[in-house]
């Protein structure tokens, strides 16, 4: 069955493609089984829109070689399971989920319907004694036999109905086919008929008795009796951030970018290119590839992948925006084409590289309203860079196209604040001017804006109140190291470790802006000890610098402070975390799901018990928020993904893992987990010692609602972009679309199958929002699978997700 992956499929017929109708053959006799995923991913380090792209990978392959897969949503493996898998799952047409790790105690069935949030569900198969319960494992066919003895004897006590799911196989493990013919013996023998079979065999007797099912809502993620292994959120914490930038690239850039040039603009810009990007960071969406725990080669691979999407998706975005600047129309020399691909009109800072000579310039929009503007000589430094930031697309454009900056001294990187029209782009006209602003200058670390006044503490925290609500932070953003002996799946602490809070150096290294914004960047130094000791029951008494640079940038006209940190590992063995203390004691914490908010408990019984300890440690897709009457706090991370909570005699800690440090794959000695979770293998590049940077921001919400907290993370992790244009161009500045209130864009890109494009929308209001709300008029309604559905309403409701295929 191949865990229901497809690349092992397109792998083995590259180098043996004589055999495809051999395999043809075995597929029609149910003898092989593939689909219907391209790979088996990790349900909380990728966004829904990568699921769903891995279906369609998935897809391809079988009609590329005439195959007819699985049609069951198998996800035997992850290391527990999103609140809104089963949106997924229902909106492809997959009825049935396969799944172990994380029920716990929601149902201690064999089966029953799992439901998202949302209301949409699915039946889900629950293999209570895993994947692997009939496996050979190497062992002779008695022992084999009394293995599935007791397995009969255990699932009786769990079963639905008559039926009882025995699977064959595990990982790494040959076909037996010997065992097949012992099967009539042991039904004889046990009382039961054995039947070789297939899931969609399974369900279709198991459902043929009409069982009573237990209905299980939400998250699966309870460690009661399997591992889940929550802490690969945080393990090699470079490759979840290089994820999440190559995701939002190609899901929020490139594919509407793509649809947006075709219709507005009749020009085809890089479908191969999204292609491949895309095929390059689902290889590396497997669970143990993009969750870290594996050996260091195969996760220098995944690495490679990444930058590699994210090399290729940065060359097609310059030169979509190069395109775009040549059909806009431009009435002035010195032009800004700024793209917006947040979906609302909204005020946001453009960053951009530019070959200036001179800091005299002016900006004016549309209106001819002179902008606020900041120049910078950002130097060498700048120019080196290793990250991905989109004020370089300038400079790759003319790369691209045979050009080149003359004079690297002459560049500029300006910001300036300006309204953007949704989904679309905006010209900014550049002109010379003696008599420009000034850039102000503010020497003062301290801030004010409309939405918050900030300062910083001695120990380069924040003191901030947030005048939407009237509440004073005292403590936000304050580092803590821990000790860890944990391995690449869980986090174990150091027993008798003091948590290390306090900087022995603090100095302000720079300040920048002053007017509608102020950056402050600092350097923290901490000593913390350069490893465990060799016995690994305490730190080595030796202790490591520990440089941590950190920028803050706060705004004047937006309710939202940037953090970049950027952290130069030189320790083993420890976890680096970022604190933020909120006042009063929370009983609940919010975070993202695919599709909407998922709610966790701020604190957790006791579970010393369990297979694995249970903790108030969760994982976010992008955000996570405390909300009360008063307070509304949130911080969004780009590829952060664990936090966890603490609460105190008169405040909740709430902590984001920027950095863990371990170097076994797996070890039996943890005392957060029973034994080992895999091979006992070393793994020394997954101290991940070097430098990372890290990036999120600190947000006050006004309300606190569903559709405010995605709202505002959307415009903290979608930043515009720009590029020089000059006179030309037919196609006025435009926005391509705009939602109302309360409709979340998850995406728009062309038809996977035929022509078209797709629109997919969430709505995280309270309301029913009619069809005729939407910025399209002709559109059929399909389902996630891009087949069409027919139309049984005419709004979405609440909670739901819609996909429609325009012309």
């Amino acid at each position: 069955m191949f865990d229901g992956q497809t690349i092992v499929l397109k792998d083995y017929l590259e180098f043996r493609g004589d055999d495809l109708e051999k395999i043809k053959d075995l597929v029609k006799k149910e003898k092989l089984i593939f689909g219907p995923w391209y790979i088996l991913p990790d349900e909380f380090l990728i966004t829904g829109e990568a699921f769903i792209r891995n279906y369609f990978f998935g897809q391809r392959i079988l009609r590329k070689f005439g195959i007819d897969g699985m049609n069951v949503g198998y996800l035997p493996d992850m290391f527990g399971h999103n609140a809104y898998t089963p949106t997924i799952l229902k909106g492809l047409g997959l009825e049935t989920a396969v799944i172990w790790r994380g029920v716990g105690d929601k149902s201690r069935r064999t089966e029953f319907i799992w439901r998202s949030p949302n209301g949409d569900e699915v039946l889900a198969l629950n293999l209570i004694r895993s994947y692997s319960n009939g496996a050979i494992f190497g062992d002779d066919i008695e022992t084999v036999k009394e293995r599935y003895k007791k397995e009969i004897e255990e699932l009786s006590k769990h079963r639905t109905t008559n039926n009882i799911l025995i699977m064959n196989g595990t990982d790494h493990e040959f076909p037996n086919y010997e065992i097949v013919k012992h099967f009539k013996e042991w039904g004889r023998e046990f009382n039961v008929e054995f039947v070789h079979s297939t899931f969609d065999e399974y369900v279709r007797s198991v459902m043929s008795e009409n069982p009573d099912l237990d209905v299980v809502v939400g998250e699966l993620r309870s460690p009661k009796y399997e591992y889940i292994l929550r802490d690969v959120t945080s393990t090699r914490i470079y490759l979840k951030t290089l994820n999440f930038e190559s995701e939002i690239l190609y899901q929020r850039y490139l594919e509407p970018l793509s649809v947006i040039l075709k219709k507005k603009m009749d020009k085809e810009v890089g479908n191969a290119e999204i292609n491949y990007g895309w095929d390059l960071i689902l290889q590396s969406h497997p669970h143990d590839s993009i969750c870290g725990c594996s050996v260091d080669q195969v996760h220098d691979e995944v690495e490679v992948r990444l930058r590699k999407s994210l090399e290729i998706g940065f060359i097609v975005l310059a030169e979509m925006m190069r395109i775009s600047a040549e059909c806009v129309k431009s009435k002035d020399e010195d032009s800004i084409l700024v793209f917006n691909p947040y979906e609302r009109e909204r005020t946001e800072i453009i960053e951009i590289l530019l070959p200036l000579d001179t800091d005299n310039v002016k900006i004016v929009d549309e209106e001819g309203n002179e902008l606020e503007v900041y120049h910078e000589f950002p130097g060498l430094e700048i120019i080196d860079s290793s990250e991905f930031d989109l004020f370089f697309i300038p400079m790759i454009s003319k790369f691209s196209t045979g050009e080149s900056f003359q004079n690297f001294m002459n560049l500029r990187k300006l910001r300036i604040q300006a309204n953007l029209k949704p989904l679309g782009f905006t010209v900014l006209k550049m002109m010379k001017d003696d008599a420009a602003n000034g850039d102000s200058k503010d020497e003062r670390p301290d801030f004010e804006g409309k939405y918050y006044r900030v300062s910083i503490n001695s120990d380069g925290s924040l003191k901030v109140l947030d005048k939407i609500n009237d509440v004073e932070y005292r403590r936000l953003n304050f580092l803590e190291d821990v000790g860890d002996r944990g391995d690449e799946y869980n986090f174990c602490p150091v027993e008798g470790d003091e948590v290390i809070s306090a900087p022995e150096r603090v100095e302000i290294l720079e300040i920048k802006g002053g007017g509608f914004f102020k950056s402050v960047k600092l350097r923290e130094e901490y000593f913390i000890p350069e490893s465990l000791s060799q016995d690994r029951e305490s730190r080595s008494k030796k202790k490591e610098m520990l440089p941590i640079m950190i920028e803050y940038t706060f705004y004047r006209d937006i309710p939202r402070i940037d953090v970049r940190i950027m952290v130069e590992n030189r320790c083993k063995d420890h976890k680096l975390m970022v604190n933020f203390r909120v006042p009063g004691k929370f009983e609940k914490v919010l975070n993202d799901g695919y599709f909407g908010l998922v709610e966790h408990p701020t604190r957790v019984e006791s579970s010393n018990d369990y297979p694995e300890v249970d903790l108030p440690r969760y994982a976010m897709n992008n955000f996570v928020s405390l909300l009360d009457e008063k307070i509304k706090f949130m911080v969004v991370g780009r590829g952060l993904h664990e936090y966890e909570t603490n609460v105190g005699e008169d405040h909740t800690d709430l902590k984001i893992t920027l950095l863990r440090s371990v170097g076994w794959l797996s070890r039996g000695d943890l005392s957060t987990r029973k034994d080992h979770a895999g091979p006992m293998f070393i793994t020394p590049k997954a101290q991940c010692v070097g430098k990372h940077v890290l990036r999120y921001s600190i947000i006050f919400p006004k309300e606190g609602s569903d559709f405010e907290l995605f709202d505002l993370a959307e415009r903290a992790i979608l930043k515009p972009v720009g590029i020089p244009m000059k006179v030309g161009g037919e196609v006025d500045s435009f926005s391509f679309m705009e939602l109302k209130e309360g409709l979340v864009l998850s995406c728009l890109k062309r038809c996977e199958w035929g022509d078209g494009n797709i629109l997919r929308l969430v709505n995280l209001s309270n309301r029913e929002i009619k069809f005729s709300e939407l910025p399209i008029e002709k559109f059929d309604l399909v389902n996630m699978a891009e087949k069409k559905i027919e139309k049984s309403t005419e709004s979405i409701q609440p909670g739901k997700v819609v996909t429609f295929r325009f012309p």
